[in-house]
């Protein structure tokens, strides 16, 4: 399924990156290069495509125009490339021998000695490629790890989205409400995007959910529909947008019933983990030295049990992207990467403790782009008074919930 972006990407912003990768693709010796991952293919085209089992190839030379390879089925669909490309087509998959997409694919290389390819690659395309020798090499993520002018605003508009978004999320979220209310909200967030007339469906995805206590101790659960908030300890929510093309995220650990010294001194420990990571965050800093400053702190606070994960992710076009913030990679941050910063606590008896900001690096430090309140007091957001009630019974009833 092929679409294209709603917002209007500069026509400068796309010949540019495919200018900085033919000079990578230089440095690199290759004479050329396939991109097949839907994200790489939106990177360098502005087209979202979801191969289900037609792939879709772009054959980057080192000189010269590129050769978009789609199925026939996608060719009339696609008309002007939004690139200046060269444009082949496949019949169908399957296809008889000498007209399937590996036939026409090879014949786009034909003559290139050497012939680079991404990590991510299929195994079920890499095995129709492996007697050309293609060196794997993720020169597409290379070049997405610093964003652009373009990049930075487009996921400063998904955190600002993402931020607002919190406080309905945490409006849902009262004595007694059922997990399956701080779902909704995405809904209404989708709306807006439709209504304003900037939204791509294949490249947006929208997840707001909250985690109740105890549950919340296992951050990458899928927590029970039905679960009801009103257990005492930390409750988690989380913003996980992408919206057309670009991600942020927002997460927010938050009380209904006011929190006891045990969860003061928790919530206090990993804000100050927080707190040495944002000062570490600038240009040539390490990833590993930026987790070291966080979560090494919490190991030396007799928290090394409590840990489930690195500190942070690199964010843009998707949620979790390189660089990582985590003890193994030790590359330096570079001015405009977007990482977030979220180490984080978990207590099965209790629950987790984890913020989660979407952060750019800029020339002299940091700027977090999801401006929403982090302190303890501010979190503590209480029962919820009788509209809350109201409204959750009323959601509940039309969900069918009992």
């Amino acid at each position: 399924m092929l679409s294209i972006k709603v917002a209007i990407m500069p026509d400068k912003e796309l010949s540019t990156r495919l200018e900085r990768m033919q000079a990578e693709l230089g440095r690199a010796g290759l004479d050329a290069y396939i991109v097949s991952a839907e994200e790489n293919i939106w990177y360098l085209t502005n087209l979202v495509y979801k191969p289900e089992e037609r792939p879709f190839f772009i054959v980057v030379p080192a000189e010269g125009r590129p050769t978009l390879v789609v199925p026939t089925l996608e060719a009339r669909h696609l008309g002007t490339p939004p690139i200046d490309s060269d444009v082949v087509s496949y019949w169908e998959f399957p296809s008889p021998e000498g007209a399937g997409w590996a036939d026409v694919l090879r014949n786009a290389v034909k003559g290139r000695l050497s012939i680079g390819v991404e990590g991510k690659m299929k195994a079920s395309v890499a095995r129709e490629l492996k007697d050309l020798s293609p060196v794997v090499a993720d020169v597409v993520e290379g070049l997405r790890l610093v964003k652009s002018p373009y990049e930075i605003e487009r996921i400063r508009a998904s955190a600002r989205i993402a931020s607002a978004s919190m406080g309905n999320l945490l409006g849902t979220a009262s004595f007694g409400a059922s997990v399956i209310e701080t779902f909704t909200v995405s809904k209404s967030v989708q709306t807006k995007l439709i209504k304003s007339g900037d939204f791509n469906p294949l490249s947006t995805n929208l997840l707001t959910v909250a985690w109740p206590a105890p549950q919340s101790a296992m951050p990458h659960s899928v927590p029970p529909l039905g679960m009801r908030f009103g257990t005492p300890g930390p409750n988690v929510a989380m913003c996980y947008f992408r919206v057309n093309g670009y991600a942020a995220e927002c997460e927010r650990t938050f009380f209904l019933d006011p929190p006891g010294a045990e969860d003061r001194e928790r919530f206090a420990e990993v804000e100050e983990a927080r707190r040495r990571a944002f000062s570490m965050i600038r240009p040539g800093v390490l990833c590993s030295e930026l987790d070291e400053a966080a979560n090494g702190y919490l190991r030396a606070s007799g928290y090394g049990d409590r840990l489930l994960h690195r500190s942070g992710h690199g964010i843009g076009l998707g949620n979790h992207e390189e660089p990582w913030l985590a003890a193994g990679d030790d590359r330096p941050l570079r001015e405009n990467m977007v990482v977030s910063v979220e180490p984080g606590l978990y207590f099965d008896d209790r629950g987790g403790y984890r913020h989660s900001d979407t952060v750019l690096v800029t020339k002299d430090g940091y700027e977090i782009l999801s401006d929403y309140p982090t302190d303890i007091e501010a979190m503590t957001i209480g029962r919820g008074g009788l509209g809350a009630r109201v409204r959750s019974r009323v959601v509940q009833a039309a969900l069918g919930i009992g």
